[in-house]
């Protein structure tokens, strides 16, 4: 039996995230035993010679950070996502029971309105954005739920979990967010 996945309310699921399942913290630690082990530093003089660990010092203090962070609760109790915002303003659980999915084009349909946050752009330009981002994953879901088919949302979720996949590998990541603002 397919569990029921955290889903946002844009489609994606929390339980693929890198941030929601620590392997952003995992990886962290790793590479700071990396910068700690003596062979490592001697496989990279061997290539560098130049190589001093002193020269790491912003990027070690930042592993530093991200070894400590603690996971991500979760995109749908974020009150700062605009299109969580979006969603609680009309009372809906996700972008798929919304009247302006157009579920042919699997866009945003809205006028967009100036969100409350000037770091982030209005609803329908950061979902567009996103789906961008998400090769359309998102969209993908969205259609699905709306037609019905969460058990095959769900199910796939679950496919990618097993075979080791995560966000990161559904990303685009020549997509620029900063793009979507202008």
């Amino acid at each position: 039996m397919v569990k029921n996945y955290n889903l946002t309310s844009c489609g994606l699921s929390c339980d693929l995230c890198d941030s929601n399942t620590t392997k952003l913290q995992d990886s962290a630690k790793y590479l700071s035993k990396m910068f700690e082990d003596p062979m490592f530093q001697g496989l990279i003089l061997m290539f560098n010679p130049q190589f001093k660990k002193e020269n790491f010092t912003g990027f070690i203090e930042t592993l530093e950070l991200l070894k400590s962070y603690p996971p991500c609760p979760g995109c749908q109790g974020r009150a700062d996502c605009v299109i969580n915002q979006c969603t609680k303003q009309k009372n809906i659980t996700s972008c798929s029971e919304c009247e302006f999915l157009d579920l042919d084009a699997g866009t945003c349909t809205e006028v967009p309105k100036q969100p409350k946050s000037p770091m982030m752009p209005p609803a329908p330009i950061f979902f567009q954005g996103l789906s961008k981002r998400y090769k359309n994953w998102n969209i993908e879901n969205l259609i699905a739920i709306a037609n019905g088919k969460k058990d095959k949302v769900n199910s796939d979720i679950e496919k990618k979990i097993k075979n080791g996949k995560s966000s990161r590998d559904l990303i685009d990541l020549s997509v620029n967010f900063f793009e979507f603002m202008k």
